[in-house]
């Protein structure tokens, strides 16, 4: 097959085919209706406008009836829905901010001095969608559960961390922990997605199983506003129907006004495209930039990170591309990780994702990505010994040299074969497997196969094999594959050690080695696992974490363990439509418009229906999701709060960049990415009634600290 006839069969597709696909798919939109109901599956009687229909990024479900997703590579923890809409979650990190919300937890955790008691409050009055109260028992169930289940979700981190859970009261937790740890609480917090573990269960469910390993969890018991209504035995939909009892609502007069959330595949990205054209799709994680244009050319209702262009999201925390399993040969060899890295034209793969409305990459070389802090932070300090290890300034990848690609594989013992082909060092072809998503995940799906392109160019015979959801989970959690289209890098906050912390060997997972990279052994392996180490003993605001982290980031570019590019432009769309109010830069920017991460909760608690479609049991929202912070009186002996402030150098990238953003924006920018189409674009602001007001509570107090030194030195 000619390279032509490849791309044609697995969607590399040519400027010809795109426009091709375009002028179809446009000829198809004009014959059919704006809203074509039979294309939903709605409960008999329900209106389209009673209805948030969001996408289940995930596809096609193997076991549609398991939300067990303490099972290691269960998808479809945010697809389904679950972690949005039923799930419930200590706390989250507001993704605009960066700033903690206490949500089950009625305040931020709070430490002893020395850091290794951490106290947990629980707002009261809270209940579980089949009526029984949640209490502290809940919560120390679910760790204790977790600590003694090998082979469950999160038990390498608490059997590690935790010497003792217990309750002090029904609404007060305390965690004894075997070392300081002032971020533990960490684990416990909705910060990229959601984790599994983060959720709690209820007790009252879970003490009756015999083995949690099995247990499916169905139907889900829930402490979100929705419970779920019915799943597809197929697999493709999940609908949820609103809680009218909800505590939320109960106590806080939160509502949400769509009566049912669908979360529902709707097919390849072509028919996910023609389904926003006609309002039969609300929100969407992603789309490539060829069906992006068509929804763009064909729906005047749609929004995105902007009201207009760019509309890509700059801001995803994954670096995309594809990551080696180091703990498979030959892949285990530095030496041929480098050499694919340097046959690789990253110029190429760049343009692969430039977006039609001017919406571009963010090249991001190392698991970090590139925003204006980390740049500052991270980038700049470390790029005069970056360009040493090969990094090209130009592009900010690294640098396309198939001479010095040849020169580290013959290093590792691999020769050309008659042929041209690279050879193992024992003469057998080097053939690279590479595992990448089949039906979502579309944008890592076609990273894999320019990849592989660019390797076979190199002379290595390269196999792409696009698997489901389910097989794609699995096999990346249970490290059974060599090489895969992953995302194994994924940062948040200006403090990397909770992104950082995951390379150390004591929390390696022999159920689920991922990657293999915390268990890879190499010189500086101890080096790496002492300086995490430390990073995890200090307070997130002291300055030697930036330090240890460029350390561990200088440790990493050596050793190479997988291939980031960048976050690609993820156009998360919206279709305004049917519902209204969603999160846009900068005038409405109260969330990142994030519908796969649990998160998207607290956007579908301001939705508001547009009224151009009919409706019957939906409402407007009920109040903002903003809890208060309710701290019983007690505190534990000399009480540590937990640090919300930024890392060092974090503010001083972002009050010049932001317009207005709630009037809590000092953190905002900290993450935004610097794409050049998009900052220059944002208008500089400066809100003079914060800023005098500092100034006049400034002035106050120079001027008494002058009074009392003049009054000392009279």
């Amino acid at each position: 097959m000619d390279r032509t006839q490849y791309r044609l069969r697995y969607g590399v597709t040519t400027s010809a085919l795109i426009a091709l696909l375009a002028i179809s798919m446009l000829m198809f939109i004009t014959t059919v209706p704006q809203i074509t109901e039979a294309q939903l599956p709605l409960p008999p009687g329900v209106p389209r406008g009673d209805v948030l229909v969001v996408e289940n990024h995930y596809g096609t479900h193997s076991d549609p009836q398991n939300f067990n997703y303490l099972v290691p590579g269960r998808p479809g923890f945010g697809a389904s829905g679950f972690s949005q809409v039923c799930a419930g979650f200590l706390w989250y990190i507001n993704t605009t901010n960066s700033q903690l919300i206490s949500w089950l937890a009625a305040a931020p955790p709070e430490y002893s001095d020395d850091f290794k008691t951490m106290r947990v409050y629980l707002r009261k009055g809270i209940t579980w969608s089949d009526g029984v109260p949640f209490t502290a028992d809940d919560v120390v169930h679910h760790i204790q559960m977790i600590m003694r289940t090998k082979g469950m979700q999160g038990n390498t981190i608490f059997a590690r961390w935790v010497d003792r859970v217990y309750k002090e009261d029904d609404y007060t937790v305390v965690f004894e922990l075997k070392e300081p740890n002032p971020r533990f609480h960490y684990f416990l917090t909705v910060i990229i997605y959601g984790a599994p573990y983060q959720a709690i269960t209820p007790k009252h469910v879970w003490e009756k199983v015999d083995d949690p390993l099995k247990f499916k969890f169905y139907p889900p018991v829930c402490l979100g506003p929705y419970t779920l209504r019915s799943v597809d035995p197929g697999g493709n939909w999940f609908l949820w129907e609103r809680n009218e009892e909800w505590w939320g609502t109960k106590l806080y007069g939160m509502k949400p006004a769509p009566k049912y959330v669908l979360f529902m595949h709707h097919g390849p990205e072509d028919k996910k495209a023609l389904a926003m054209a006609r309002h039969e799709l609300d929100a969407i994680r992603t789309f490539l930039p060829e069906n992006f244009e068509i929804v763009w050319k064909n729906n005047p209702y749609i929004g995105g990170w902007r009201k207009e262009p760019p509309f890509a999201w700059p801001f995803d925390p994954c670096v995309k591309g594809v990551a080696f399993n180091v703990l498979k040969e030959p892949f285990n060899i530095r030496e041929v990780r480098l050499a694919l890295r340097h046959a690789i034209n990253f110029k190429e793969i760049y343009e692969a994702f430039r977006g039609p409305d001017g919406s571009l990459p963010t090249t991001s070389a190392l698991p970090v990505v590139r925003t204006p802090v980390a740049e500052e932070l991270y980038y700049k300090p470390l790029m005069d010994k970056l360009i040493q290890m090969g990094l090209d300034p130009e592009t900010m990848w690294w640098k396309y040299d198939p001479q010095l690609a040849e020169q580290y594989m013959m290093q590792a013992g691999f020769k050309r074969g008659p042929d041209g082909k690279w050879q193992l060092p024992n003469g057998e072809k080097f053939v690279v497997r590479i595992t990448a998503p089949s039906g979502f995940e579309m944008e890592s799906q076609r990273i894999a196969f320019l990849v592989a392109d660019q390797w076979r160019r190199f002379g290595v015979e390269v196999v792409v094999e696009p698997v489901e959801a389910g097989v794609f989970s699995s096999r990346w959690q249970r490290g059974e594959f060599e090489v895969g289209a992953f995302w194994p890098g994924c940062s948040m906050l200006a403090d990397l050690t909770p992104h950082i912390q995951w390379w150390n060997s004591k929390y390696f997972d022999p159920q689920a080695p991922n990657v293999g990279w915390a268990n890879y052994d190499f010189p500086k392996r101890p080096e790496l696992n002492r300086i995490i180490d430390e990073m995890e003993r200090l307070s997130p605001e002291d300055p030697r974490v930036v330090e240890l982290a460029r350390q561990a980031l200088l440790i990493w570019a050596e050793e190479t363990p997988w291939l980031g590019f960048f976050p690609t432009p993820f156009y998360t769309i919206n279709d305004n439509y049917v519902w209204t109010n969603w999160p846009s830069y900068p005038d409405n920017y109260y969330m990142d418009p994030v519908y796969w991460w649990a998160q998207m909760l607290f956007i579908i608690l301001q939705l508001k229906p547009t009224g151009n479609v009919e409706t019957k049991e939906a409402t407007q929202p009920g109040k903002p999701p903003v809890l208060p912070i309710e701290k019983p009186e007690r505190p534990m002996e000399k009480p540590r709060e937990t640090p919300t402030t930024p890392m060092p150098g974090a503010a001083t990238v972002t009050v010049t960049v932001v317009r207005t953003v709630e009037k809590a924006v000092t953190e905002t920018v900290v993450r935004t990415t610097a794409v050049t189409e998009t900052v220059r674009e944002v208008e500089t602001v400066t809100d003079f009634t914060v800023a005098g007001a500092i100034g006049v509570v400034l002035l106050i107090v120079g001027l008494a600290v002058g009074y009392l030194i003049r009054g000392r030195r009279t």
